[in-house]
């Protein structure tokens, strides 16, 4: 059964918009997004990395990457990154597992905007 986090709508990132510059502070989170289905984004480059890594490599890719907004693991160790995931399909293998990058900032004295925790 698929499951969307309506935080993330599918389209990016979400974070809190600060006085601060956006990298000040950023720390970015994992959050289920959906299970048994992957982001399938078409195109001829559907995905910014996809290939064999251990789960942590996977994350901390997409991590490093300011354009990755979600992450598609697979039990045999599969992973998938990708900046947007407007559209699911099921997956072939059903341990998918995709998870939105949810981007948290320090806001100084509560100057922050647009309701993101």
């Amino acid at each position: 059964m698929a499951h969307r986090n309506s935080r993330t709508a599918g389209g990016g990132l979400p974070w809190r918009i600060c006085s601060s510059t956006p990298s000040a502070g950023r720390d970015e989170d994992y959050h289920p997004y959906s299970t048994g289905n992957f982001c399938n984004n078409g195109g001829k480059v559907p995905f910014l990395v996809e290939g064999l890594f251990e789960p942590g490599e996977c994350v901390s890719r997409c991590t490093r990457a300011h354009n990755c907004a979600f992450v598609t693991l697979y039990r045999n160790g599969w992973c998938q990154l990708g900046s947007k995931c407007l559209q699911e399909s099921p997956a072939g293998d059903s341990s998918a597992m995709t998870y939105a990058k949810v981007v948290k900032s320090v806001c100084k004295d509560e100057e922050c905007w647009g309701g993101w925790d």
